[in-house]
């Protein structure tokens, strides 16, 4: 069997990655208070040009372009719950990969943020291998690394996460994030959980 995981809002959850980013920016202008405004603005109307308000709001003299690079591409600050390090113990009796969309150098700061290393075996990172959910390749990808197995997939988003590796015969498991931009959407994975615990249940009602 294969674990295959996404990252954001399933391992860890992303507004954390969202504090981080803010934190960073308020550093490098030099005024922390700078955050209290963004988070206030992202709370409000979502992350829609919040750095192009900032800018406005504190009249800066600095491009927009300069600080959306500091947010994509700083160290982020951020941890692994203690249910998703139990998730992660109990998937190194298997094979483990992940497939995560976005930015590349963004994502693989979040993996080694997190100490992925220490749990996966195959980390895809879409970007750079110029594919993105929900194409077949990256799930295909996994099935030539790990040939002849079983396969399940451990995401958050139905609306473009459990596409590809339904179509592919894997099994799918949606964890409805409570702070998740996509806790609204309906589900179409193979089961879904309200609590990252109960994916361990999941896993072993399925190594038969």
């Amino acid at each position: 069997m294969v674990i295959v995981f996404d990252l954001d809002d399933t391992l860890y959850d992303e507004i954390d990655f969202v504090k981080s980013g803010f934190k960073e920016i308020s550093r490098f202008l030099g005024d922390e208070s700078y955050f209290n405004f963004m988070w206030y603005e992202f709370r409000k109307n979502g992350s829609g040009k919040i750095f192009d308000k900032l800018i406005e709001k504190f009249s800066l003299d600095i491009d927009v372009k300069i600080l959306i690079d500091i947010y994509r591409f700083h160290k982020p600050d951020i941890f692994l719950p203690k249910d998703s390090l139990e998730i992660l113990e109990y998937a190194k009796k298997f094979k483990t990969a992940l497939i995560s969309d976005g930015f590349y150098i963004t994502q693989q700061n979040k993996f080694d943020a997190l100490n992925l290393s220490n749990f996966i075996d195959y980390p895809i990172f879409t970007h750079f291998y110029h594919t993105k959910k929900p194409e077949l390749k990256p799930f295909k990808m996994i099935m030539d690394k790990f040939k002849d197995e079983s396969y399940i997939y451990i995401s958050d988003n139905p609306k473009k996460d459990f596409f590809a590796p339904k179509k592919l015969g894997w099994k799918t498991i949606r964890y409805k994030n409570p702070v998740g931009i996509y806790r609204n959407y309906e589900n179409n994975a193979h089961f879904e959980v309200e609590k990252r615990s109960d994916i361990i249940k999941i896993l072993k009602e399925l190594n038969v």
